[in-house]
């Protein structure tokens, strides 16, 4: 029997994710972007903004704004922010993104874009009100999370933003084939390869409880329509044709809107004092942030694993996967560990190693004090006083020098 949760997840979700991709489909695409060095979110995100900004002046020709004057291209894009930011109520760092977008599509589209000073565009950004206010999530808050997931596939979801700090629109984009499978002391992991076809393509760890689930929901959908794997299937499910025996990827938009339900439901969205108190996906990022540094993993090792640039360090720089893992598993596993019951079992699974350790060093112990028992049994009583007397000698000469120097 479904959960109302599942049934309210399933039904809104496909009507969301319905009108989102119809209201795509009915927008003309008068720009493409095609920019080799963008990741393929940045693409689309960049191509959605530049086409609302063209649709907004109703262009439905770019050799249209290659006749603008640097200085009317300036004020059409001031023009732009002040209407996103009065009449749309758009944040701050919303329309950042936007202006990104569009200053990203002159300097492609005019010769003369170098010469547009954005200084006065940027005086027209709102002031942003949850700066430096909004925070992580919490260990409870994700655990309550897990509890109104009626689902294995959003239980994964959850685990994998908290345990790889992987962005939440880059989720759609994973294949089975992107999860390599490694052993550790504390269990099996996998290295997820993020952006797998781009050139943005990072790796990045999980947990052993993330590892564990992942395994739980590809056994389910095998068991539940004798689903084949290849590299290529989708991570992330939506529907499966049995007769075609054809995955559909559940899409972004659908993520996106699972996850977000998911907060909703758990109840913690009511307790936040403000709007922006913990950010959608941005509240698991910083989670994976914040619980990763303060474990003691490497902070370089952080920002590379959470896909993150480390600038000119990069070019220098170049750890390895299985460093990175090591670090992973011996400082911030635990620490991104969200189920109680699976911490309690690292927990023991360490002191059981510990003490196997302890035992062991134990047992080297008594070998070389019997050793040294036979030994002093198997010496001559006169053996026994020259050994003595040669201990007392040494004494004796130490205490004479340390004597003499004072």
């Amino acid at each position: 029997m479904s959960s109302p949760l599942s049934t309210s997840l399933t039904k809104s979700q496909q009507h969301s994710t319905g009108n989102k991709q119809k209201q795509n489909m009915e927008k003309p695409i008068i720009y493409r972007v095609t920019t080799g060095g963008l990741s393929p979110y940045t693409k689309a995100s960049y191509q959605m903004h530049i086409n609302d900004f063209l649709a907004f002046y109703k262009i439905t020709d770019i050799e249209v704004v290659k006749d603008w004057s640097p200085r009317l291209a300036r004020q059409h894009l001031i023009d732009y922010v002040i209407h996103l930011r009065d009449v749309k109520r758009f944040p701050r760092s919303s329309i950042k993104v936007h202006v990104a977008a569009v200053t990203h599509f002159l300097y492609m589209t005019r010769d003369d874009a170098t010469r547009l000073d954005m200084t006065k565009v940027r005086m027209e950004l709102p002031p942003d009100e949850f700066m430096h206010r909004d925070r992580p999530y919490t260990v409870e808050e994700i655990q309550r999370m897990l509890s109104a997931c009626s689902r294995t596939r959003e239980r994964m979801i959850v685990l994998l933003l908290t345990s790889t700090g992987v962005r939440i629109g880059a989720i759609h984009t994973l294949k089975v084939g992107d999860l390599v499978p490694k052993d550790t002391p504390q269990g099996k992991v996998y290295l997820v390869t993020v952006y797998s076809s781009s050139s943005q393509s990072y790796q990045t760890p999980c947990t052993p409880e993330c590892a564990t689930v992942i395994d739980e929901y590809l056994k389910e959908r095998t068991s539940e329509a004798g689903e084949v794997f290849r590299n290529d299937s989708p991570l992330v499910r939506n529907l499966y044709d049995i007769k075609k025996k054809a995955v559909k990827p559940l899409t972004r938009y659908g993520i996106i809107y699972l996850v977000n339900r998911i907060v909703k439901v758990s109840g913690i969205k009511s307790a936040f004092q403000f709007k922006g108190e913990a950010k959608g996906g941005l509240g698991f990022r910083k989670f994976y942030k914040t619980q990763a540094e303060e474990s003691g993993m490497k902070s370089i090792h952080v920002e590379v694993a959470h896909g993150r640039s480390i600038g000119v360090s990069g070019h220098y720089y170049r750890p390895k996967p299985s460093d990175i893992l090591q670090d992973y598993i011996t400082h911030a596993a635990d620490a991104l560990t969200i189920d109680p019951t699976q911490r309690l079992k690292q927990e023991n699974a360490e002191l059981r190693k510990a003490q196997s350790d302890y035992l062991a060093e134990l047992g080297d112990l008594r070998h070389d004090f019997n050793e040294m028992k036979q030994l002093i049994v198997h010496l001559s009583k006169e053996n026994q006083k020259q050994l003595v007397d040669e201990f007392f000698q040494k004494v004796g000469d130490k205490a004479d020098i340390e004597w003499s120097c004072d």
